[in-house]
């Protein structure tokens, strides 16, 4: 059953792309837009004006452990479904 799987999944992998690449190419009609961008907002000096007083947020780092905290907990994850299926 696995191994019909595995090659159920790979002929699906390898077949759909090849048959969405070798469908005809249809006409696509466009409509091009130029629109004016929105003002600065006028709180945006002051914005500029706290960050260079604020020392600390040169040296902000946010979302890396979280970055790391996710893809190790995804491959634990993943692991585990391998070894239980398997």
């Amino acid at each position: 059953m696995l191994l019909r799987n595995i090659a159920l999944a790979s002929a699906l992998a390898v077949g759909a792309p090849a048959v969405a690449a070798a469908a005809p190419d249809a006409p696509v009609a466009v409509e091009t837009v130029k629109v004016q961008a929105p003002k600065a907002a006028a709180d945006s000096s002051n914005y500029a004006q706290r960050e260079s007083q604020d020392q600390k947020t040169a040296d902000y780092q946010g979302g890396d452990v979280l970055v790391i905290g996710i893809t190790g907990g995804a491959l634990v994850v993943l692991l585990f479904l391998l070894l239980v299926l398997a």
